[in-house]
């Protein structure tokens, strides 16, 4: 009689496992996120709408109509409290910065915003401000994310997915719409990355999401989608034009509302009065038309019903149009997803009653066209079509609206990249020259620590330096930045060489009388030894810096140099070919090597995940060469590859640590 064997699990298949559960928690709680989020967010309505708005006797009209800013205002004081106490981390549309996290940076998301973004977002929505809810929603469940990853401690890569997943969940609960919250992770947050592993992980967070969210509030859904009606095939004709014009819209809005903030921006002015400037701004437009306050859910659903005449979606359209830049441009917490909507949805509301004069026996009813146009402009402002799509077919469950649907989508889509190649989210990172898009040598470059790189002891002054010995010290070094540092070796600002150039030829009567800390850059850029390469050439870009001082514990250690990162990735380029062809080791920067190793029987079937070179060694893994397909050369490594005997892989590292590295792939 045959003995079954035991159940095991391979320490691969236990790690994927593991990541399962880390997933489905993350799902749980970011579900638990959105519904405090939507508790503080009935809270602060009931707060501003109703008691503030009964208090000033807004209901009964007439003159009192003109007290609607003041319901604004006095929501603003709370948000520049909360900002106060918590500076950086409540006002302004942030979910750019948030991408820019995921993408460029170490997926490290503040634990604190899963509260701060839900109190200032609450705050914003409550007192009328024309913001969404869903970004913050999205960085919400991707704090949740990194909190759960940086508990565990997993490498940046596992917390990059989970952080996705986490704010897939949110948007997931937001709208009854698993798939769409799939989509929205992975092709808004991931950028599109299409590794199974990675979707696995982002369906089991959302699914998980929307089942306990399901369990507590019931399958009420935000959106109250009505039946989608198609008179006939010829109509598609119509949603075709209306994705264009869609298009054309989506392109116009991010242009004004990229233009309006600058603006806001360059006001000289502190940030609490550009901000009560924005609100008092919101607030008159809200007199005549008080349903454009807020994020206007309930007003989308009365336009899927039809309520509104040509002229009411036409003035709410361009309304929201106005009002979502200016609110979310003076700083109002929120995101863009709301807006987005109801732009959308008055839009194809307009545009049906517009059709229907013209056409009426194929033109469907208003419902049909303003639920399209909700979705078509989302993928026209984001660039996502597949999230637009799916949203609206998780919405209605009705597959009827799929091929409309698809049609304006990809028209809209087509038109705007056309008149503007970036989305909302990505506009102002590429003026500030940065890309979320990652190349190979981009990616090289993030797995590099800064401290294989940085001068140990570059040339400072103190901060009590006199002129004289701030110019001695600068003629005697080739840097083009000087560190100043206090008697404990703590920096305390920088002085770039242009700007004392500058202020010698301007202010030469005070030369005498200034020192090294009066001449210095206070509160200036910095990176941590353990910053990769690809965080400092980013930081050195925005700040427009050649140099940036290294910092452990407050105090200098040393400095990196934009010349000394392109020499090591100058050698990587090299060394990447010839090792290719030679099994030595090739120096690559201080004190590392990039050496070939090949796989020994006992690693065949690990992965990256499982064997964490990074984390456990130091080692950075940078490509593989298939033993079965070596004609195919070296690609990059993915964190779930198996290895097979006999593969090449390229490894950096210290010499002892590739050593420490290859026992481990030997099993000794």
């Amino acid at each position: 009689m045959r003995t079954m064997r035991p159940l095991a699990l391979r320490t691969d298949e236990f790690n994927y496992a593991l990541q399962i559960l880390l997933a489905a928690m993350v799902g749980v709680l970011a579900a638990l996120g959105n519904l405090g989020f939507s508790a503080f967010i009935k809270f602060f309505t009931w707060v501003f709408l109703k008691l503030e708005w009964g208090a000033l006797g807004i209901a009964h009209g007439g003159l009192r109509l003109g007290l609607v800013p003041v319901v604004l205002l006095t929501g603003g004081a709370g948000m520049i409290l909360l900002d106060w106490l918590f500076p950086g981390d409540v006002l302004g549309y942030g979910f750019p910065n948030f991408l820019e996290m995921v993408n460029l940076g170490s997926a490290r998301i503040k634990r604190r915003w899963i509260v701060l973004k839900a109190l200032g977002a609450a705050l914003s929505l409550g007192c009328g401000a024309s913001v969404g809810r869903e970004g913050p929603i999205a960085q919400i469940g991707g704090a949740i994310g990194s909190a759960v990853a940086q508990l565990r401690r997993l490498p940046a890569d596992r917390a990059k997915v989970l952080v996705a997943a986490g704010a897939g969940a949110g948007i997931a609960t937001t709208f009854n719409a698993p798939v769409g919250g799939v989509l929205f992770a992975q092709e808004i947050v991931l950028l599109g990355e299409t590794e199974l592993t990675n979707l696995t992980l982002l369906l089991v967070s959302t699914v998980s999401a929307v089942v306990f969210s399901r369990a507590i509030t019931g399958n009420a859904a935000v959106f109250q989608a009505p039946f989608f009606v198609l008179r006939s095939y010829w109509e598609l004709l119509s949603y075709a034009l209306m994705g264009a014009l869609m298009g054309a819209l989506s392109a116009a809005y991010i242009h004004f509302f990229h233009a309006t903030a600058k603006a806001f921006r360059a006001l000289k002015a502190p940030q609490w009065a550009r901000l009560a400037l924005g609100l008092l701004v919101v607030g008159l437009v809200a007199i005549p038309l008080p349903r454009n306050l807020s994020d206007g859910y309930p007003v989308i659903n009365l336009a899927m019903e039809g309520r509104f005449a040509l002229g009411t979606t036409l003035a709410l359209t361009a309304a929201k149009f106005f009002t979502s830049s200016v609110s979310l441009g003076c700083g109002a917490p929120g995101g863009v997803f709301g807006p987005t909507f109801f732009i959308g949805t008055m839009a194809g509301a307009t545009f049906q009653r517009t059709m229907a004069s013209v056409v009426p026996r194929i033109t469907g009813p208003r419902g049909s066209y303003a639920l399209v146009g909700l979705g078509t402009f989302l993928g026209g402002v984001t660039h996502a079509p597949l999230t637009a799509i799916f949203l609206l077919l998780d919405m209605t469950q009705n597959y009827q609206v799929a091929l409309p649907a698809m049609i304006a989508v990809v028209v809209a889509l087509v038109v705007a990249r056309a008149l503007e190649h970036e989305s909302i989210d990505t506009y102002r990172l590429a003026r500030e020259g940065k890309t979320l898009e990652i190349g190979r040598e981009r990616l090289v470059l993030t797995q590099i620590p800064v401290e294989s790189v940085m001068t140990h002891e570059p040339a400072a002054v103190r901060s009590s330096a006199t002129l004289a010995q701030v110019l001695q010290a600068a003629g005697d070094t080739a840097q083009t930045t000087l560190p100043v540092v206090d008697d404990h070796g703590g920096l305390v600002g920088l002085i770039v060489t242009h700007d004392l150039v500058a202020m010698l030829s301007s202010q030469a009567d005070v030369a005498g009388l200034v020192n090294a800390y009066d001449l210095c850059r206070r509160n200036c850029p910095m990176v941590s030894s353990g910053s990769s390469l690809d965080e400092a050439v980013q930081l050195m870009g925005s700040e427009d810096l050649e140099e940036l001082p290294v910092v452990e514990k407050h105090r200098l250690v040393g400095i990196v140099a934009r010349k000394e990162i392109a020499q090591v990735l100058n050698r990587m380029t090299v060394s990447l070919s010839t090792l290719a062809n030679t099994g030595t080791s090739i120096f690559w920067a201080t004190g590392y090597r990039l050496m070939r190793i090949t796989v020994p029987e006992t690693a065949r079937g690990k992965t990256m995940i499982e064997l964490a070179p990074r984390a456990r060694f130091g080692v950075s893994v940078l490509a593989v060469q298939n033993a079965a397909e070596e004609a195919n050369g070296f690609v990059p490594i993915t964190p779930d590859r198996k290895l097979n005997q006999g593969d090449t892989i390229m490894a950096a590292g210290r010499p002892p640590d590739l050593r420490r590295f290859v026992r481990e792939l030997e099993g000794s």
